[in-house]
């Protein structure tokens, strides 16, 4: 194997990776994106829809509250 052969294989075992890693992202479950640790609330968890799911540790706090 010299080196452009090696190098075509490094691209394209780069090039499925990356097409591996954005099927994986575009097929994964609403239920996995809704435990996100991100606030789409603007921390404020009274009036987000998402605040039974919610992996943000202030809507965790809130739950144990309620």
């Amino acid at each position: 194997m010299n080196r452009r052969e090696f190098l075509k294989k490094i691209g394209r075992s780069g090039l499925l990776s990356l097409l591996g890693y954005g099927v994986y992202r575009s097929l994964r479950s609403d239920s996995e994106e809704v435990r996100d640790s991100r606030c789409l609330g603007n921390g404020v968890c009274r009036a987000c829809p998402r605040r039974t799911q919610c992996g943000h540790p202030t809507a965790i706090s809130f739950r144990e509250a309620q």
